[in-house]
Order: structure tokens, then sequence, then C-alpha cells
């Protein structure tokens, strides 16, 4: 899914350009996405990737945790304590190859670890809609932490208190 972002680097002249996802992964507790972006104006493309250093919030593994109905699915069989860490975007012929890691993790070991695959666009997945939506609401979150700078909440608690 592309999204049409105007952005401004430092006394640069704003340029829109389309961005899309091509990673979304959480691993302790950090954001990491990778970014295929494209710039119509002086036709460049080029990836970019992102790491949030500071912690993500309690709402954004809300919004991954919708992901898990779609592994379920896929799967064929509900998984308890199962947590989605992560999505990779692939070109596929005429679709896009969605690959969805989950886990579940205890504090010492990871107990399952896997993958699942749905081809966007080729494959007549029943809930594709929802799963569209669903990577859109990633997407979407992970924009504020690239774009807005989102912080982890307890940020303006530590700041007063200090």
């Amino acid at each position: 899914m592309n999204k049409n972002l105007t952005i401004k680097i430092g006394n640069k002249k704003e340029e829109k350009t389309e961005n899309q996802f091509m990673q979304i992964s959480v691993r302790d507790n950090k954001l990491k996405a990778i970014i295929n972006v494209y710039n119509p104006e002086n036709n460049d493309a080029y990836q970019a990737v992102y790491r949030n250093e500071d912690p993500i919030h309690e709402e954004f593994m809300y919004i991954m945790h919708g992901l898990i109905f779609h592994v379920e699915q896929l799967v064929g069989a509900e998984i308890p304590n199962l947590i989605v860490e992560g999505y990779y975007r692939q070109p596929s012929g005429d679709a896009e190859l969605l690959t969805i890691y989950a886990a579940i993790r205890s504090e010492r070991v990871c107990r399952l670890n896997f993958a699942v695959r749905v081809h966007l666009g080729a494959e007549d997945y029943p809930y594709m809609d929802r799963l569209l939506d669903d990577l859109a609401c990633c997407e979407a979150e992970a924009l504020k932490y690239i774009h807005e700078g989102k912080r982890f909440g307890c940020e303006m608690f530590i700041q007063f208190a200090a």
C-alpha cells in the first residue's frame, strides 16, 4: 500500500514522496521499519531503514496483535499466547507476498517461532479486506514514530519527576 507523504529535511523545500512499507518488526520492544521511497519530482527511488531506540507504546503492540487473527486463520488453528513480531512484503509476480512472523515466547526461551504467508491480490483469502485494513493500521502507527517522533509514554512522567 503506497502512502503519499510530504517530508522536510533540514531547510530543504518540502517534497512529496510515495512510501511503501516493506517490513515492520518489533524486537526487544523496539520498532524497525524498511520503507521503499519514491520521489516523483526527481524520479528518485531508494530504501530507508528506520530504527526506534526507545521502547514502543502498548498501543502499537495492540495494533500488531490484530494480525494474530490472520495467523490463526491461515494456520487453521487457535494458538494461545501467540504474539506477532512483524511482517515482510515482497513482490511476487502480479501480487505481493506477505510473510507474517509470529512466536510464543517466555522470558527465557522461544517455544515456537514460525511464519505464515499469503499472496495479497492473488489468493482467495476470505478476510483479505480485514487483513489490508490491519496492515494499514500497523503502517499508520509506524508513521507516528517515523514522522512525528512518537516516544514512549512515560517520558513525560520521568521529565516531571526529575
